[in-house]
């Protein structure tokens, strides 16, 4: 991470500057893992509204985090494209990301060990890492250029370990059984959906090339 982090700032695509934190094209900054469980918290109390509200928060700004990372990036290949956005990911605090599996336009699972902010409900029957599941399928969405949703089958919260994330693809979250109960409890696509179209319109993206889906 460390030398990924030296090539982020000789390149100039990390910058502090008087006031300022930026990274590639946006202006971000330092928020304490304590006031992310403050806001969590809040949201857990609404139930599902809540909890799809601080989700689609985390989507866009996974989503628009990585649009600008990429156009920075001007890579051709999605492995090249996808180890990089990766390696920005064990960067921003949030555990030790590895993937497990993916395929492009379809899905992604990866493993997130030691995330700092689940530890701080551990020991926890739920999973509570909505905001960062958001924040992976928005990067993901824009990764895959295809519409994406993100679910938390584990999570460091119950385990004190690590935290297992899946992206995966609308079309095959509506069809596939599998998917079916979590998607009830985690998340809920028409509604998610409306939101998601605006923010790629804002980012200048045409919203059908998302809902393209692979056979």
């Amino acid at each position: 991470m460390y030398g990924f982090l030296t090539k982020l700032l000789l390149s100039g695509k990390l910058k502090f500057e008087l006031g300022e934190i930026k990274f590639a094209r946006e202006n971000v900054t330092i928020i304490s893992m304590d006031t992310m469980k403050d806001i969590t918290d809040d949201a857990l109390k609404e139930g599902k509204k809540g909890i799809l509200r601080i989700y689609m928060y985390g989507w866009h700004e996974g989503f628009n985090f990585t649009k600008d990372y990429m156009k920075d990036l001007k890579l051709k290949k999605f492995e090249e494209t996808y180890k990089l956005i990766m390696d920005v990911a064990e960067m921003i605090g949030y555990g030790d990301y590895k993937t497990l599996d993916f395929e492009q336009k379809k899905f992604s699972k990866f493993k997130n060990i030691g995330n700092p902010f689940a530890k701080l409900y551990h020991p926890s029957k739920d999973v509570v890492c909505h905001f960062v599941r958001g924040m992976n399928a928005g990067g993901g969405t824009a990764l895959h250029e295809v519409l994406m949703n993100g679910i938390e089958l584990e999570c460091t919260a119950q385990n004190g370990n690590h935290c297992l994330f899946m992206n995966v693809s609308n079309k095959i979250l509506r069809e596939d059984p599998n998917f079916s109960k979590i998607v009830k409890k985690q998340l809920d696509l028409e509604k998610l959906k409306s939101r998601q179209i605006e923010i790629i319109k804002k980012y200048g993206d045409d919203p059908k090339k998302y809902l393209k889906y692979p056979k």
